[in-house]
């Protein structure tokens, strides 16, 4: 069988949590099957990984301005077609073969509109109804989102197959030095800047819990390049500086030593598709502090400490029970640690390869 992958986003230099899980299912698909051929379509140089794969994976570069994923790949199905074609985001070419699967990561912009730009709102819904309405099958990264798709899209249950993300324990994790400006003591936030994020809610609570407990000694560090109407959200971050420190988009590496020093990572989202940073969390012991919406519950189960979104008061409540109450962050841990021997990229891949290679 021959298996076309949309492999740009994975191509891409700062990958945030759609990019990583298209680099590591490709590398995992590489690693378990041998059988299939596969071609991976990219618009750009390819990065160095994509060259060291086996012989039955091919590189196609195909560069193209605009909208090269509905276009350009249109173009290449048309007189290049393949048996199955695999999207790991939710933009389908035109033109695709009878037997196509995208992967749907959420669909925040269904239920919080305006947090997005008008190009963005409309550019993801129109993707989505293209996707939902002509894909053979879909792939969901959690039971929420296919819930959300059922509902909003009209799509049946058994079209949609749901496929956790795995995890990925960096090979210099707990070796790399902490980078500079970093706090000795903190509450992590890793994530995109962006409103859905509610990373303003989580200062608002952060200052609230610095005047209620002024002798604890934790920042408030920010890791994640901007997204879409970050203004505000620098602002809070700027207004706040003498208790939040601001690192921007960091390496991998980077990435695994600020994990591995974090007191507690919250993740204040109002509408997560998966949450990724909650099993990076796990791998690096660190306990976790969650909202209690959407696909969160399902992924921490109950190795995390849950709050309403909404609710300044409740984040900070949750820092302080987790930063104060040392019992309950070395519970956390090992909950965490249990957790996360359910997730795997191995068997995020060989379940993909499954709805790959069973389509009729």
């Amino acid at each position: 069988m021959l298996i076309g992958i949309e492999a740009e986003r994975a191509n891409i230099g700062q990958k945030t949590g759609v990019e990583n899980y298209a680099r590591q299912l490709i590398i995992h698909l590489a690693a378990i099957d041998a059988k299939n051929d596969y071609i991976l379509y990219l618009r750009t140089k390819p990065q160095d990984w994509l060259l060291s794969l086996p012989p039955n994976f091919r590189i196609k570069i195909m560069p193209f301005p605009v909208f090269w994923t509905q276009l350009r790949i249109s173009w290449e199905m048309l007189f290049h077609p393949v048996d199955v074609l695999f999207i790991p985001a939710s933009a389908m070419p035109f033109i695709h073969p009878r037997r196509s699967v995208a992967t749907i990561h959420d669909l925040a912009w269904d239920f919080f509109p305006e947090t997005y730009t008008a190009f963005i709102l409309y550019y993801s819904k129109f993707v989505t109804w293209f996707v939902a309405k002509f894909s053979s099958r879909l792939i969901a990264v959690s039971q929420s989102t296919k819930e959300d798709l059922m509902k909003k899209y009209k799509i049946a249950a058994d079209k949609i197959n749901v496929i956790y993300h795995g995890y990925e324990l960096a090979a210099h994790a707990g070796m790399a030095l902490a980078p500079s400006g970093l706090p000795e003591r903190y509450v992590l936030f890793l994530s995109t800047l962006q409103p859905r994020k509610n990373l303003e809610g989580l200062i608002r609570a952060f200052r609230l819990l610095k005047q209620e407990r002024p002798e604890l000694p934790q920042k408030l560090v920010v890791v994640g390049k901007p997204g879409w109407k970050f203004e505000n959200i620098v602002k809070a971050i700027n207004d706040n500086k003498d208790i939040v420190v601001y690192l921007n988009h960091v390496s991998e590496a980077d990435k695994a030593a600020i994990l591995s020093g974090a007191d507690v990572l919250v993740l204040p989202s109002f509408y997560e598709g998966f949450g990724m940073q909650i099993l990076e969390a796990f791998a690096a012991g660190v306990p976790v502090a969650v909202s209690n919406i959407s696909s969160l519950p399902e992924v921490a189960a109950d190795a995390a400490v849950y709050f309403d979104p909404n609710n300044d008061a409740e984040i900070k409540n949750a820092m302080l029970h987790i930063l104060l109450d040392k019992s309950l962050a070395d519970s956390l841990r090992e909950k965490g640690a249990r957790r996360l021997k359910n997730f795997s990229w191995e068997k995020c891949a060989r379940e993909t390869l499954e709805v790959l290679t069973m389509i009729k």
